[in-house]
């Protein structure tokens, strides 16, 4: 409990150094990127004590024991927030508006994983073929998740700069920056979700059963979803608005399979 609450102050502390800074750019004014180090350190130390706050967590995947869906969120919000976290210490450095939703998202999960735990709904099994498949769709649900936050922040950028109120600013990355990282990422969680779901078909033997099928269909239709964006993408070079519909709707898609089942199951549905 202890470290979830010094994660969510260390969270809390990195919001704080670049939302005033992010807030500037927003408006016009000209701002200065922040000490990248020290936002570094406290945004990764914060990242390690979610990490510790979920051992017992850890400790029941690997006793096949039961997971609860706030588990489940806050394990994903971690995985986000250390992907984003990692990726700007490789001076990746298109990710300094989405950082603080990633940040909140990750607080607010502790909050509700560490002081408000919900029914248990699903029981684990205890073998290597559903680690794998769990650890891919953690991992490809978290990659998908960002790309869609690239989106929203492309759609951000290229609406300020139509209407020519955006101002020129190191810490806003440049339109084509973003939009080549966006296609990478959704690549990449495409290729994941494609992994994900060829695990499930072969370790899952109830994967097409009755329990499974709204997640089976709707992790299909956002496979598909993403798949029609990136063909369109590299084929009819789909861009701007059509693209970003694309990945939130797919986004959208997988969220459904992902916890749908699990919210329906929760309330007896």
């Amino acid at each position: 409990m202890w470290f979830a609450i010094f994660s969510i102050f260390l969270y809390i502390i990195s919001i704080l150094f670049i939302t005033p800074m992010l807030l500037k750019a927003h408006s016009g004014e000209q701002t200065k990127k922040p000490n990248k180090t020290l936002f570094f350190c406290t945004a990764l130390l914060a990242v390690v004590a979610h990490c510790i706050s979920l051992v017992p967590l850890f400790s029941h995947l690997a006793n096949a024991q039961q997971f609860t869906l706030m588990d489940i969120s806050s394990l994903l919000s971690v995985i986000v927030a250390a992907l984003a976290t990692f990726a700007l210490g490789f001076r990746v450095n298109t990710l300094w508006f989405l950082l603080p939703i990633v940040y909140c998202l990750a607080i607010i999960n502790l909050i509700l994983q560490t002081f408000l735990p919900i029914a248990l709904v699903q029981h684990l099994i205890h073998n290597v073929g559903l680690f794998l498949h769990i650890g891919l769709a953690l991992l490809a649900y978290a990659v998908c998740f960002i790309a869609t936050l690239y989106a929203v922040q492309l759609w951000w950028i290229d609406r300020n700069l139509k209407s020519k109120k955006l101002a020129l600013s190191p810490i806003i990355p440049p339109l084509m920056t973003v939009e080549r990282h966006f296609f990478r990422l959704m690549l990449s969680g495409e290729f994941l979700l494609t992994l994900t779901l060829i695990s499930g078909a072969v370790y899952l033997p109830d994967f097409f059963g009755m329990q499974n099928v709204q997640k089976a269909i709707f992790s299909f239709l956002a496979w598909g979803v993403l798949a029609i964006a990136l063909i369109g993408h590299w084929k009819w070079h789909w861009r701007g608005k059509k693209v970003i519909i694309y990945s939130i709707s797919g986004m959208i898609l997988l969220s459904i399979a992902y916890f749908g089942s699990r919210v329906a199951f929760g309330l007896g549905l």
